[in-house]
Formats: structure tokens, C-alpha cells, sequence
């Protein structure tokens, strides 16, 4: 797939013609008319002008909230299936395409062999995200035909004006090509069985990319530089690992992340070592965690610390090789749940990273317990050491079992993750209260069992659950 066909939407948030996509949402099977009424009302919606004059929009969809993306993949998903049906969904008789289980996907490779030797199709594939595509083909004559009745059909059926100042076609070959923040080109790479020339896709950062994550991370450690005292400094120190982390995530997948990081890394060096002077920055650390996050950045040379707490390199990254999901994956239907729970054995990054840059600030809150506090999120993968109920961050309680006001103990061992609810009835010694929680809780024999030992621990007497709860019912 040698050259690449860009056709850019303009403006295409504000371009979506309603009534086309009212049609279109119709046709997809969505028919409510309570729901579709919903919509056209939305869509309709006066907007105030600057000026004051009052615009009722017969195009375009709200921006700003989670309507529009959805919106606008209604409206180009019938874009995306007449590209398909050009080549990957043509329809072929009396061949037949084997399924791939492990996968969850067709195996068509011997229907393209076969398309490739019998017929005159051009062969293309299309990638998008959101209004942003790109079409792949073979030969500059199948591009320029590709791109020609792209900018068509797009006009035409879906009355999306397209932009000719961006609008291209590129030979990977010869220059690179823009994608969701990387840049795409083809390199040589040896020569194949029969003399030709071989060659590999090389994906790189863009340069745009590359000055915004330079300009934020040099805006956090200005933060870090200005903070007012050690707990800021902490807190701002946990938010530019968290922005690294993020960095690293996404763009892991380019062929040359690391030569592109690496440059960033050499700079922001440079910035760390005269803004971070005052703030004792140092080489070496006796740091431990068991966040698996943050463990492996320690094995760096790059890594540097301030009271103790690491700054993550953004350097330290080598290349992993994209994946694609299973393609049955889906949370609309029963089948796709069951993959999407079977496969849900740790805790999601975004919660990680919450974690991270918001740790518990106080004069009991250590880094130790901090870390402690990720881990144990890991550990119990998410939920309540009581209940088992799945935790949200946001209310949940990282519980001493011995307290903290006796033994000072931040370890692992002396601390778990339980509910708000669970951790004010472990605290509780009036009946009523008990009582109260009891009912709400509805806990069972071994669920009770472990509060209780955690009651134990914090000096309060054991909940009976014959005596004190099933009393208080016939009390009540």
C-alpha cells in the first residue's frame, strides 16, 4: 500500500446536513420516534450569536458534549461501507472465507488473492477516526480514480463541502504522511526473494505533536519549580508522571518513538537541572513501590528525585507492537460482554492514572501510603475487601487495620481498600448507627466475618448479626 489518499472535510462538525442524518438514523434501525424527535430538537437548537441575532442551524451537529462524535460516525458510516464494498466486502461467489476464532475475525486472504488475479477492482482500505480518514492503495492511477470519486460521493450523497488546499495524495515512498499525531512513511529495508526492493512502514511523532507535549511538560515543572511547599510540590510531581505516562501510552505504537522522546528528553533535562537547583534534585533515591506503573521507569539512569519521589523520564520508552482488539468485543451485545469481562483481570489505566495525580495529600498521607494505596488498588483489582462490589475512586477508603494514631504504619500489609460505607460501620460503636449500616449493607456471614476483624483491629467490639441486627428488625 504505496500511496495514501487524504480528502479533507471542512469544517465537517458544522457541515452534517440534518435531514440526511435524521435518514440515516432511521435506516440504521433506530426507531423511536420519542427518541428521534429528541434528536431532531437538538439538532435544530437556536444558537445566540456574539451580535445577538438568534441562528436556527438546518446543518451541523452540537459540539462539546457526547452526541456529536456519535453523530458524526452515523453520518460517515455509510461512507465507510461503500469504500469496503469497492474491495474488502465485494461479494464473491464460490468463494468461501474461513473464520478465524482466536481472533474473532474472517480470514479473507484467499478471496484477495483471488480478486488480485481475476478481476480489475483497485484494491483499498480505509482507516478513520472520526472525520479524520485515510485511503490505502497500490498503484498512483487507483489513487487519483480513489480520490476523484471519494470527493464526489461525499459531496454528492452526503453534502460535505471537502477542503482542496488539504486534500492530497502521497507516496509513502517518497514523503510521509499525518495521522492522529504520527507521521507515517515508508523505508527501504533489503531487497525480497526475487531482487525487489523491500520496504517497511517507519511512524514517527509529528512535529506538532512533539511541540505540544514539549511546551506542557515544561509548563508542569514550572509548577514544580513554583510550588509553595513539599506537599505541592508532591502533588505537582504526581501529575507530570501521570502526563508522561499518558505521553508514553499513546504514542508507544510509533516505530521511532524512542529517537523522538529522546530528543524531548534531552531538553527537559536541561530545563529540570537549573529549575529544580533549590528543590534538592538527585540521581539516586532508597524509592520502592509496588505500583507497576511507576517500577519500571526506576531501573533508568535518566530517572532523577525531589523529597524522594521520582520524575519519570520521557526517554525511558521502547516500541510496542499495535495490536488489534478481538474484533467481537462489544459492549451492546451479551456475546461481547462476556469477552470484555473475561478479559477484565486488572484494573483499567484510567484509574491508574487518576490515582496517580491524585494522591491522598495530609500529614498522614506518605509517599509510602500513597504507593501502598495504588497497589492495593491493583491487588483487589478495583474492589472492596469487603464486599467485593466493584470501588469508585472517588468515595473510596484506604483503611489502617492497625491505626495509624498507634503503630505510624504505612506498610502494605497494614492497609486496605474498603467502601466509604464500610469504613464509617467498622469506625461505628452505636447500636443504632450499626443497626442502620447493617440494613443497608446486607452482608453476608464471611462478609461480616472480615468487617468484623477489622473492628477487632481498631479496638471496637464484634457486630452479632443474630443478636444486635436481627433485634433491631423485630425493633423496627
Amino acid at each position: 500500500m504505496q500511496y495514501v489518499v487524504d480528502v479533507d472535510i471542512k469544517g465537517f462538525f458544522d457541515e452534517v446536513d440534518h435531514t440526511k442524518l435524521l435518514r440515516q438514523i432511521w435506516t440504521l434501525g433506530i426507531r423511536d420516534k420519542q427518541l428521534l424527535v429528541i434528536l431532531r430538537k437538538m439538532l435544530k437548537a437556536p444558537v445566540e450569536m456574539p451580535n445577538g441575532e438568534t441562528i436556527y442551524p438546518s446543518k451541523g451537529t452540537p459540539q462539546g458534549g457526547i452526541l456529536s462524535p456519535l453523530l458524526a460516525n452515523i453520518n460517515l458510516n455509510e461512507f465507510d461501507w461503500w469504500i469496503a464494498k469497492q474491495w474488502e466486502r465485494f461479494e464473491c461467489e464460490n468463494i468461501n472465507d474461513h473464520y478465524i476464532e482466536k481472533a474473532g475475525c474472517w480470514n479473507h486472504g484467499y478471496r484477495y488473492k483471488q480478486l488480485r488475479k481475476t478481476s480489475k477492482l483497485k484494491e483499498m482500505y480505509i482507516v478513520r477516526y472520526a472525520d479524520d480518514f485515510k485511503i490505502f492503495t497500490t498503484t498512483r492511477a487507483n489513487a487519483e480514480k480513489i480520490f476523484t470519486a471519494s470527493k464526489m460521493w461525499l459531496e454528492e450523497r452526503l453534502k460535505l463541502p471537502i477542503s482542496p488546499e488539504k486534500s492530497k495524495i502521497t507516496n509513502l515512498q517518497k514523503k510521509s504522511s499525518e495521522f492522529l499525531g504520527f507521521e507515517l512513511k515508508m523505508e527501504r529495508k533489503g531487497y525480497d526473494k526475487m531482487g525487489r526492493k523491500n520496504y517497511v512502514c517507519q511512524s514517527h511523532i509529528c512535529d506538532k505533536a512533539k511541540k505540544r507535549i514539549k511546551k506542557q511538560l515544561k509548563d508542569q515543572i514550572k509548577l514544580i519549580q513554583k510550588a509553595p511547599n513539599g506537599t505541592d510540590v508532591t502533588r505537582n510531581l504526581n501529575i507530570y508522571n501521570s502526563m508522561v505516562i499518558g505521553i508514553h501510552n499513546y504514542y508507544q505504537i510509533a516505530t521511532q518513538v524512542n529517537d523522538d522522546l529522546m530528543t524531548i528528553q534531552y531538553q527537559l533535562t536541561q530545563v529540570e537541572k537549573h529549575r529544580f537547583k533549590h528543590l534538592g534534585i538527585r540521581k539516586t533515591s532508597k524509592y520502592k513501590t509496588r505500583d507497576k506503573g511507576i517500577r519500571p521507569y526506576l531501573k533508568s539512569k535518566m530517572t532523577r528525585y525531589i523529597n524522594d519521589v521520582p520524575i519519570i523520564p520521557i526517554g525511558f520508552i521502547k516500541t510496542r507492537t499495535a495490536l488489534m482488539k478481538h474484533n467481537g468485543v462489544c459492549k451492546y451485545t451479551e456475546e461481547g460482554r462476556k469477552l470484555i469481562h473475561k478479559k477484565l483481570q486488572v484494573v483499567s489505566a484510567q484509574a491508574l492514572q487518576w490515582l496517580r495525580s491524585h494522591p491522598v495529600i495530609g500529614e498522614r498521607a506518605t509517599i509510602e501510603f500513597n504507593d501502598n494505596r495504588i497497589s492495593l488498588y491493583v491487588a483487589q483489582q478495583g474492589k472492596c475487601a469487603i464486599t467485593g462490589e466493584e470501588l469508585d475512586i472517588t468515595q473510596m477508603h484506604c483503611h489502617h487495620k492497625i491505626p495509624w494514631i498507634k503503630s505510624k504504619d504505612d506498610r502494605y500489609s497494614n492497609l486496605v481498600l474498603i467502601s466509604d460505607t464500610i469504613h464509617r460501620m467498622i469506625h461505628a460503636t452505636r447500636e443504632d448507627t450499626l443497626l442502620s449500616y447493617m440494613q443497608d449493607l446486607n452482608l453476608s456471614d464471611s462478609q461480616l466475618e472480615k468487617a468484623n476483624k477489622l473492628r477487632v483491629a481498631v479496638g471496637n467490639t464484634k457486630i452479632s448479626f443474630s443478636n444486635q441486627f436481627k433485634t433491631g428488625l423485630r425493633q423496627t
